[in-house]
């Protein structure tokens, strides 16, 4: 590392000289939406030092990669701040931006590199990821940070497959942590740390072999659908009873029962305005190994840091004013008369990815194609994702279900599909399937809102179904790195939501960032109110008394 008194320097010298010339990336999500507030400063650093030098010398900081957000509080820095873009930062010293230890069954990547990329250069060398999302164009540091996920109840998101991490930290120095070696309270934040604890250059997850297995897909009607989710949803209830205070025990009980069991490694497409659904299953040639705790001592490929040399003094630089929208308005997709037309159109490229196969996992499980993305991403739209406890699958859907094609007729509000999966409870502190006895998670897309030149209507239809998504029948929590968030300060609860998980988190928000360089440009991973200093104990845990309240005290009801 470099030494403090070089860092003094060089943010003597940056702030001097100012940026040398734009940056080439504007401060928006790749499709030109939700730019930041104040266009703000951007680096795009090389190397580990790069990144320490960017952290060091900026007063407000975030961690940026591929752009795939519609939370625009997340990847804006606070007050202007530096957007430190990890997309070619090299931490890995490999020629794939990977290294593979077939011995640990890890694999170890820079986080700007594309989980396309990653997943892509494991079967190469005949393997892949446990369980990975449908979309994966995002940096795999992102999707980590994010809890994103694809289905699974063993395997659960990829927060809960990553084992170790390289941090850059608040004060410029590096840190490595890992599953094996490092407390678990500490390792259950990085797991899922949304940016908030400083900027993650490396990752390392589970691999497995990347062996044959069969998809299957049927038809079902919606009604069909709800009625098994309230199955589910009676097992678990059922379960969460009979072992009531025993958490392990509840899963356990769960993952016993049929209903829930067949659930594992399934998903369903859910063509809204068609009132019709697609249910993908897979069955495997060989069973999905167990995982001992992992263990990177004996690898030097697992747990050494490379630090690489410093680009120059022009890292820091001035941010177009300018944003670039890449998108067109289709004016046809707000029509009411075309969301038929539209969802068939959906269907039908959806139908190509589910048909039945047997092939490698890395190919048979679900994932957008490139050539998918390359058309998805010129109509501008939001994305937006909420994870349901299944204690509440079956109450859930049949208000959303009895919502869409009642008199309210919020169908109308959808082209695209739904997607539907399932997560098993995850560790992670801010994982929305954190604490709860396994989640469906309902992604969801609104097409509408920007079809118009001037959109002076909104989507009130896809606003009335979030609604119900997010109240209680559904209690659905939103996913970090998409749409949904309250716009308003104070309106979003960190602390009802996760209850005291979210303090656990601040815990080592507090002890990691101190000053808030991460907290980016919103509020909903400030801590308002909560006394860190007297209520954190030596474990990291939050320690709740009559003088230690979980609470935040500048929150409202909007």
């Amino acid at each position: 590392m470099p030494t403090r008194a070089v860092a003094v320097v060089l943010a003597a010298t940056l702030a001097a000289r100012g940026a040398r010339g734009e940056h080439p990336r504007d401060a928006s999500n790749w499709q030109g939406k939700h730019a930041c507030d104040a266009a703000g400063r951007a680096a795009k650093p090389r190397s580990v030092r790069d990144v320490s030098e960017a952290v060091y010398a900026s007063t407000d900081a975030r961690a940026n990669g591929a752009g795939h957000s519609w939370h625009s509080g997340l990847f804006c820095a606070a007050n202007g701040g530096t957007r430190v873009d990890v997309s070619e930062t090299r931490a890995v010293r490999a020629a794939e931006r990977f290294a593979l230890d077939e011995g640990a069954m890890a694999a170890r990547a820079d986080a700007g590199m594309l989980t396309r990329d990653l997943l892509d250069g494991l079967a190469r060398r005949g393997y892949t990821l446990p369980a990975f999302p449908w979309f994966i164009d995002q940096t795999i540091g992102g999707a980590i940070a994010t809890a994103s996920h694809g289905s699974s109840l063993r395997a659960g998101s990829l927060s809960s497959q990553m084992v170790a991490c390289t941090l850059v930290k608040a004060d410029g120095s590096v840190e490595h942590f890992s599953e094996g070696t490092t407390p678990a309270p500490l390792f259950d934040a990085l797991r899922a740390n949304i940016g908030r604890l400083g900027v993650v250059v490396d990752v390392t997850l589970r691999v497995v072999k990347n062996t044959r297995i069969t998809r299957r897909n049927e038809d079902v009607s919606p009604e069909a659908f709800v009625n098994e989710m309230r199955r589910v949803q009676d097992a678990v209830r059922a379960c969460e009873r009979d072992y009531a205070g025993n958490f392990d025990a509840q899963w356990s009980c769960a993952m016993n029962k049929p209903e829930v069991r067949a659930l594992d490694e399934t998903q369903f497409f859910w063509y809204i305005p068609l009132g019709e659904m697609s249910r993908v299953h897979f069955e495997r040639e060989e069973p999905m190994p167990s995982f001992p705790r992992y263990d990177e001592r004996g690898s030097k490929e697992l747990s050494s840091i490379w630090y690489g040399s410093l680009s120059g003094n022009d890292l820091i630089r001035d941010s177009p004013r300018r944003v670039r929208d890449i998108t067109s308005p289709v004016t046809l997709m707000s029509a009411d008369s075309m969301a038929e037309s539209w969802a068939r159109q959906w269907k039908r490229a959806t139908l190509a990815n589910i048909a039945n196969n047997t092939e490698e996992q890395r190919d048979n499980f679900l994932s957008m194609t490139e050539r998918q993305y390359e058309l998805h991403q010129r109509y501008g739209y939001e994305q937006l994702e909420v994870a349901v406890p299944l204690t509440k699958a079956g109450d859930c859907m049949r208000a959303f279900k009895e919502a869409l094609y009642d008199d309210r007729q919020l169908n109308l509000g959808f082209r695209s599909q739904a997607l539907l999966r399932f997560i098993k409870p995850e560790s992670a502190w801010l994982s929305p399937a954190h604490g709860r006895l396994g989640s469906l998670y309902i992604n969801i897309e609104d097409f509408i809102k920007y079809s118009r030149l001037i959109d002076r209507y909104g989507n009130p239809r896809f606003d009335a179904a979030v609604k119900i998504l997010r109240g209680d029948s559904c209690e659905g929590r939103l996913h970090w790195g998409k749409f949904g968030f309250p716009e308003r300060r104070g309106c979003f609860d960190g602390a009802k939501e996760y209850g005291v998980a979210f303090c656990h988190f601040g815990c080592h928000v507090h002890r990691l960032d101190p000053t808030g360089k991460f907290a980016g440009d919103s509020d909903v991973l400030r801590f308002d109110g909560v006394d860190f200093v007297h209520c954190c104990g030596d474990d990291g845990l939050f320690k709740e008394s009559s003088t230690c309240r979980c609470a935040l005290t500048d929150r409202q009801s909007c």
